[in-house]
C-alpha cells in the first residue's frame, strides 16, 4: 500500500502536477490520520473489552470466595448455637442441687466447651486484586467499598472467636483438670460440633482400661462457684459471637445480591 501511494505521488510530480500532488498529499494524509484514529478507536475498544472482562472474572471469583464464606459462617452459628445450649443445660444443674445429673451425662456435656473454632476468611481474591491494583479501573466502586469494608470487619470475628478459645485456656481447662478425666466413653464426644471426625479419638481413649478405680467427683465442679462464673461467662461471649457473626452473614447476603445483580 506504502509503494502505491509513493507511485502516485512520484507520477504526479513527473507530470507537473503540483496542485493535484499537493491536494492528493493532503488527502493520503487525512487517510493516515483516519486510520489512526480507527486504530486507537479500536485499541480503545478492545481495552475496555478486557477490562470489562477483568471485572467480571473478578466478581466471579469474589462470588466463589463469598459462598465459602457463608458455609464458614453456617458452621459457626451451628458451633455457637450448640454451644449455648450446653452451657445452658449445664447451668441448670449447677443451680439446681437437687436435680441428679450423672457423670456420663455430665461428660457429654462438657466435652464439648473444650473446643473451639479457628476463625478462617476466604478474601485471597480480594486482597490479590488489592496489591497488584487489578480493580483500580473497575467501574463497580461502591460494590469494591462494601467488599473492603467486609473483609477489614473480619477482625471483629477474628478476636471475638480467640476470645472464647483464650477464655476456654485460661479458666475452663484448669478448672476441669482438678478432675480425673477417666469418665470419658465412646458416648463422650457425641455432643461435640467439630468440621473433623473426632470419633476416633474417643474410642481410643475408651479403649484403655483404668485399674486406678479412681472415681472423678463431678458434683464438686458443680458446686465450685467459678464453675458458674466460667459458664455465665463463655455464656456471654457465644453470644456476642452469635450476634456478630449472624451480622456478617446478613452483610455477606447482601454482597452477593448486589454483585449477582450488578451490570
Amino acid at each position: 500500500m506504502i509503494k502505491l501511494f509513493r507511485n502516485i505521488r512520484k507520477n504526479l510530480l513527473n507530470e507537473g502536477k503540483t496542485s493535484k500532488y499537493f491536494k492528493y498529499a493532503i488527502g493520503e494524509i487525512a487517510l493516515v490520520v483516519i486510520g489512526i484514529l480507527i486504530a486507537l478507536q479500536i485499541n480503545n475498544w478492545n481495552e475496555k473489552r478486557k477490562g470489562k472482562q477483568l471485572e467480571y472474572n473478578f466478581f466471579s471469583n469474589i462470588l466463589l470466595d463469598l459462598e465459602k464464606d457463608e458455609q464458614k459462617l453456617n458452621y459457626y452459628i451451628k458451633f455457637h448455637t450448640k454451644r449455648i445450649e450446653y452451657l445452658d443445660t449445664l447451668l441448670t444443674y449447677v443451680r439446681n442441687p437437687n436435680k441428679i445429673m450423672g457423670i456420663d451425662k455430665f461428660g457429654m456435656y462438657v466435652e464439648p466447651l473444650f473446643y473451639s473454632e479457628i476463625p478462617t476468611n476466604y478474601s485471597t481474591t480480594f486482597e490479590s486484586a488489592k496489591t497488584l491494583g487489578t480493580f483500580n479501573n473497575f467501574k463497580s466502586k461502591d460494590l469494591l467499598k462494601d467488599l473492603s469494608q467486609y473483609y477489614a470487619d473480619f477482625s471483629i470475628i477474628e478476636y471475638i472467636i480467640n476470645s472464647i478459645l483464650r477464655f476456654v485456656e485460661n479458666q475452663f481447662e484448669p478448672l476441669m483438670y482438678t478432675l480425673p478425666e477417666n469418665y470419658m466413653t465412646l458416648q463422650t464426644g457425641s455432643l461435640v460440633v467439630n468440621e473433623e471426625d473426632v470419633s476416633e479419638f474417643y474410642k481410643k481413649i475408651a479403649s484403655i482400661d483404668d485399674f486406678r478405680n479412681i472415681t472423678a467427683d463431678y458434683e464438686k465442679i458443680l458446686k465450685t462457684p467459678s464453675f458458674e462464673n466460667y459458664l455465665i461467662g463463655d455464656m456471654g461471649r457465644t453470644y456476642n459471637a452469635l450476634g456478630k457473626i449472624k451480622s456478617r452473614q446478613e452483610t455477606l447476603i447482601k454482597i452477593k445480591l448486589k454483585i449477582e445483580t450488578n451490570d
